[in-house]
């Protein structure tokens, strides 16, 4: 089996530097809620009994909740899923959409959804109107830098100037957590220099570190400066950074994150189902990989069917020592310790 970008073997692949220490609440879980707990599922269609009857079994610790899913057709809908969800979940559920505001924006008359936000209020009156309907996390901000209006994200980010873009990122930042939401900056290390959508296939990005540096990471290093909960990795190829993964499977991505950005929260991963990552790899086999390579959280946005294969194939990576059981106990612990909290910035 090869990796993402199709040049090196699975084997190589040694786990991530682990993060700063956190107290480790995974005492008693058993090896199968542990496996849950890291992944973030979301289904198709209506909720039904069967879908009560896998998540009673599998015990996912992400509820992802998408326009795509037709999961409801108001709030009301939408809440009703995530607290009978939430009712037969042993441990903590976090209900998750993808709330930007503008031309992403769950399909719920009650969110604002004209704009992406812009400031601490407007982004706090957005993340309230989220809390209400149940949700515990936005997938927000969008934190990357576009290069100009052939990026695949204009129109979704906050401008073309690091200088200009990282103020607006801790204000949204300060905004969700302020309405007692969790946030995630996404797309790490940067989805902004592509034209490339990584729902089709994989996006390759040309830059030196450098420029990754001085361009990219400014915002990522603000959010994180404001206290977010979650960064979200891209499915992005930097050869700069990795010449035979791409980022979100590969440990140096990681060490970039925790060591040079000093990120202390928890690693959330695009979905999985995305074309970037099936081109080449099926979703189970890339999730064991991503957690291997430091990932926390692995999200499978659309079908049960594929959240059910990968958790086998993470609950196997973990009873052949292939995936450590402690870098599994590492992430459970990193999720378990979020909180949505200010956080003054560095």
């Amino acid at each position: 089996m090869l990796s993402a970008c199709g040049a090196q073997p699975v084997a190589q692949i040694t786990p991530a530097p682990s993060p700063s220490p956190v107290a480790s609440p995974t005492a008693g879980m058993t090896l199968d809620e542990e496996v849950g707990a890291v992944m973030m599922v979301g289904f198709e269609g209506p909720l039904t009994d069967s879908v009560i009857a896998d998540w009673t079994t599998h015990q996912y610790g992400g509820l992802l909740i998408v326009n795509l899913n037709h999961n409801g057709a108001g709030a009301s809908d939408i809440s009703a899923v995530i607290s009978r969800l939430r009712a037969v979940d042993r441990h903590r559920l976090i209900a998750a959409t993808d709330q930007e505001g503008g031309g992403v924006c769950i399909a719920v008359s009650t969110v604002p959804c004209d704009a992406m936000p812009v400031g601490e209020s407007a982004t706090t009156a957005m993340a309230t109107a989220l809390k209400s309907i149940g949700f515990d996390l936005d997938l927000g901000p969008v934190s990357d830098v576009c290069s100009g209006t052939a990026s695949i994200m204009w129109g979704r980010c906050y401008g073309t100037d690091p200088a200009a873009v990282s103020p607006a990122i801790g204000a949204v930042v300060d905004g969700v957590h302020a309405a007692g939401l969790l946030s995630a900056a996404k797309h790490f290390p940067g989805h902004g220099d592509t034209s490339v959508s990584s729902e089709t296939r994989l996006p390759r990005i040309d830059e030196s570190l450098a420029t990754i540096r001085s361009r990219d990471l400014p915002p990522f290093a603000a959010a994180i400066g404001h206290g977010t909960d979650f960064v979200l990795l891209g499915h992005l190829f930097y050869p700069a950074l990795d010449p035979h993964r791409s980022a979100d499977l590969s440990p140096a991505t990681t060490e970039l994150l925790r060591q040079e950005l000093g990120f202390k929260g928890a690693i959330l991963s695009d979905d999985m189902e995305m074309g970037a990552i099936t081109n080449s790899t099926p979703a189970p086999e890339a999730a064991v990989e991503y957690l291997i390579a430091g990932g926390d959280m692995v999200m499978i946005a659309h079908h049960l069917d594929v959240a059910g294969r990968t958790f086998d194939a993470i609950k196997a990576a973990v009873e052949s020592g292939r995936l450590p059981r402690s870098r599994l106990d590492e992430a459970v612990a990193a999720l378990t310790a979020l909180r949505p909290t200010r956080q003054a910035p560095a």
